[in-house]
């Protein structure tokens, strides 16, 4: 049997949902052959995203007959969230904060940083919770071994999920829960509008990942997220309160992990940025609010 099947299965008889991903490729790309793939060998290979993800053998033996060397990605938010630390700084970042503990949950090891384990705490994913953290919550997913990072190694079990994980330490996860300041502070105050322009790219990013694909008949409304996303985004851009690359980026990586096309990103995204650039967010007496509306746009297509 294939390792990388034989490791799904394992996974899904401890009960965790799994999913194919996509794989990255000798060439520096990614199995999807775009050339301007933003997540190579991270995001899914199936239609329907991190909805796809089963603990069903036959569907795992069928999707590993068709791609043997796919990727195994798991979702989050089920039986456990993952901190993702990109590096040594972001390690050191985290156990400072617990105290220079770091939790005995498992710990793989990615192609630079960790993935930490802990039990599910019903939050949705949040970027950036400390330097170089990022926090993979409700509705996300996790590449996990033996699967194959961009940097051409394997991703590897420092400690395996052998046991249910830790729960999440009560300071990281007040950091999790807590949510920024949503109000624009008087004209002048940089750090709150800053404030305000990184709740709501969490707040869009959540937005797209939370989209869900075409089923049974049933137009989905991935398409309509990432664009309304855009758009709104699109207008803090057009206030000098977001970068247009961050902002693209992440609705990106967010779309991505939906299973909506590549180049139908790029277009949504290009579409709803340049329409919410026309119209930037402005503050009103009672706070921020859009000066225009995106269209809806439909998601019925085959992906």
């Amino acid at each position: 049997m294939p390792f990388h099947l034989r490791a799904a299965l394992d996974y899904a008889r401890a009960g965790l949902p799994v999913l194919p991903i996509h794989t990255p490729t000798d060439d520096g790309g990614c199995s999807c052959r775009e050339p301007e793939c933003a997540s190579p060998g991270k995001h899914p290979r199936v239609r329907r995203g991190v909805h796809a993800a089963t603990t069903e053998p036959e569907t795992l033996r069928r999707w590993w007959s068709r791609w043997p060397t796919a990727n195994i990605g798991l979702r989050t938010g089920v039986k456990f969230d993952v901190c993702d630390i990109d590096d040594a700084a972001a390690w050191h970042h985290l156990t400072a904060l617990l105290q220079r503990h770091a939790p005995h949950g498992p710990l793989a090891a990615t192609g630079r940083g960790w993935h930490l384990w802990f039990a599910a705490t019903g939050a949705g994913s949040r970027a950036a919770i400390l330097g170089g953290v990022d926090w993979r919550g409700r509705d996300a997913t996790v590449v996990v071994p033996p699967s194959l990072h961009a940097t051409g190694v394997r991703y590897r079990w420092l400690r395996r999920p052998t046991h249910p994980p830790p729960p999440c330490p009560p300071a990281l996860l007040a950091i999790v829960r807590r949510l920024p300041a949503m109000d624009l502070a008087p004209a002048g105050t940089v750090t709150h509008r800053g404030a305000y322009a990184a709740a709501a790219l969490l707040a869009e990013t959540q937005r797209v990942r939370s989209a869900r694909p075409p089923l049974a008949g049933r137009p989905g409304n991935r398409n309509d997220s990432l664009n309304r996303a855009a758009f709104n985004l699109g207008q803090l851009v057009a206030a000098d309160l977001l970068d247009e690359d961050t902002v693209r980026a992440r609705l990106t990586e967010a779309a991505l992990l939906t299973a909506l096309p590549p180049a139908e990103i790029r277009r949504t995204l290009a579409s709803g940025l340049t329409a919410g650039k026309r119209h930037p967010r402005v503050r009103a007496a009672g706070g921020p609010h859009e000066t225009a509306r995106s269209p809806a746009t439909r998601d019925t297509g085959p992906s």
